[in-house]
């Protein structure tokens, strides 16, 4: 059975998420470290709890999500998974280019070497994740989907009353919003939905109460 830390890190509020399970496996979603205090409370957490880290993802290729990559990777000696069309962000509006137009200061994190894909199951230890592009955001965002536990960790597509913002480089409000409804609203209302950013949800509350839906 998988179980939930989740952690708010860094100046922009990010989520990140450590699934782990009675077998000791865990995995990071959205490492979005930044400062050294944020690094250490993840460091410790994983040691309290003998965790071994088997998998770094990243739900999308939006600077604010990939903070910590570079130190996490290096600690931890894995490498980073995300969707294979991070590489359209990559042509003009690359992680460079974004933490200059946000004027931060972080470790350009290398590109994944796990790609990723509509389907693909993410495996911890016997738990597994299966893996949902809802392009709209970015074109590489995914969601993470545990049928078996009604979860669904949504990265900066679909939030507590609200979806992901489509003005930046390669945003499509109308693919968005076709991807959450025909892909996350028939997940069953009692899934819980874990988002890139703020508090928890589900879908049953998002059908019903989300003004953008």
């Amino acid at each position: 059975m998988i179980k939930i830390k989740e952690f708010t890190f860094n100046p922009i509020q990010v989520n990140c998420y450590v699934l782990y399970n009675e077998e000791n496996k865990c995995v990071i979603v959205d490492p979005s470290c930044y400062f050294e205090n944020e690094y250490k409370l993840l460091e410790q957490f994983i040691e309290d709890n003998n965790l071994i880290p088997v998998e770094l993802i990243a739900t999308h290729f939006h600077f604010d999500h990939l903070m910590g990559v570079s130190k996490i990777s290096k600690k931890y000696n894995i490498k980073l998974s995300g969707h294979e069309n991070y590489t359209l962000l990559f042509d003009k509006f690359n992680i460079k280019e974004q933490i200059q137009y946000f004027d931060f200061d972080m470790e350009i994190p290398n590109p994944p070497s796990k790609l990723l894909k509509e389907g693909d199951i993410v495996n911890i230890g016997s738990d597994m994740l299966e893996v949902i592009h809802v392009p709209g955001h970015s074109p590489c965002s995914i969601a993470l989907y545990c049928k078996m536990q009604n979860m669904l960790f949504s990265g900066d597509i679909l939030f507590d009353g609200s979806i992901g913002r489509t003005d930046f480089y390669c945003g499509d409000y109308n693919l968005l919003i076709t991807g959450i409804k025909e892909k996350l609203l028939v997940l069953p209302e009692n899934t819980m939905v874990y988002p890139g950013h703020g508090a928890t949800t589900t879908i049953g509350t998002e059908i019903r109460n989300n003004p953008f839906l």
